[in-house]
């Protein structure tokens, strides 16, 4: 029997062609998967670098800040040892002054049983009455000065010297002004005036100095020629000069208080205690026009420009010798004194004599 010659099947090339397409769609898959995941790489490459950048970045601005905070620590040690240093010798000094101290305590002790021992020397050492440049009319008046300022480096006596000054009432002062002037010096009213002063005077102690101001219609110094000078209490033959020199004043004309106010602003130095003698409102004024009859109205606002004269921070001590007629000056004066942290008084008749 004759063999048939082998070949090739038909189900045999179909297999083939559907391994072949099969083995070819693979290698199709894995090239594309290949691509798609090769992107996906350099996709997720391109993050990580940027977020090694960033990271880079920080490390920086952590190691900027590490070098700030080492360059801090490295200046709070510097000022430590300075603040040690300073301890050190701030230590020393205490040690130093500790010591000081211990001997200022030691002198102390010394001078207290030094002050001890010539306290009582001063004790046994007989006794001298203090002589006084004024002699004083009586010394148990001094009750009238209780409440009075005297106190001062330099105290000024600003006394009016106006035909007011002659007598206590309107008519009598007119009926003196025809008198002569040594007639006018021996007047009551201005003698008391003259005797409180004097008085005065003799209650001033050193080191204070003083100054005699008349006013009238004009201001003058009781000696012209030193007008400009405090004059030393302790001074016998100066105080003798201006008790003679007050002798001789005359009280005349009207009162200009404001001239006043304004001369004692132009002193240098000026006083710390004014001692003011009145006998009630002024009346003449260089700022307030005066008419052919000076009334109370008139004479208040004369007062009022006065006072915007008084330097600040000088208390004003007023003594009052009044004229009857006068209803507002003993109110005005008092509240100046108490504004300028001064005082005010209107004496007896009697005093200082009694």
């Amino acid at each position: 029997m004759a063999r048939k010659k082998k070949g090739l099947q038909p189900l045999s090339m179909a297999f083939l062609d559907v391994i072949c397409c099969g083995f070819g769609a693979i290698i199709l898959l894995f090239v594309l998967t290949s691509g798609k995941k090769s992107e996906h790489n350099v996709n997720q490459l391109a993050d990580t670098e940027v977020d090694l950048g960033r990271m880079r970045k920080d490390i920086q601005a952590e190691e900027q800040i590490l070098l700030q905070l080492s360059s801090s620590i490295e200046e709070i040690k510097k000022r430590l040892k300075d603040l040690e240093s300073r301890e050190i010798d701030l230590s020393e000094s205490l040690t130093d002054r500790t010591t000081d101290l211990s001997l200022l305590l030691s002198q102390l002790a010394e001078m207290e049983e030094l002050r001890a021992t010539l306290l009582g020397d001063l004790e046994n050492l007989p006794t001298v009455p203090e002589e006084v440049p004024i002699p004083m009319p009586n010394p148990t008046r001094r009750q009238y000065l209780t409440d009075f300022k005297l106190d001062g480096e330099r105290v000024l006596f600003l006394i009016e010297a106006s035909g007011g000054m002659l007598d206590d009432t309107f008519d009598g002062a007119i009926e003196r002004l025809a008198n002569s002037e040594e007639e006018k010096r021996e007047a009551p009213k201005w003698k008391q005036t003259m005797r409180a002063v004097e008085w005065m005077l003799t209650a001033l102690k050193a080191p204070t100095r003083y100054q005699v101001i008349f006013f009238s219609k004009e201001v003058q110094s009781v000696i012209t020629l030193r007008a400009g000078e405090w004059l030393d209490i302790s001074d016998r033959q100066t105080m003798a000069e201006v008790l003679g020199q007050m002798k001789e004043v005359t009280p005349q004309g009207g009162a200009n208080l404001e001239r006043a106010f304004f001369y004692v602003g132009g002193m240098n130095p000026k006083p710390d205690n004014i001692i003011l003698f009145v006998d009630g409102l002024p009346t003449l004024s260089d700022s307030v026009p005066a008419g052919p009859i000076i009334d109370q109205n008139a004479r208040v606002r004369m007062y009022n420009a006065a006072t915007r004269q008084v330097p600040v921070g000088i208390p004003i001590n007023t003594i009052m010798m009044p004229m009857s007629g006068d209803p507002a000056a003993a109110t005005s004066f008092w509240l100046l004194g108490t504004k300028t942290d001064g005082s005010f008084i209107c004496p007896s008749k009697t005093w200082p004599e009694t």
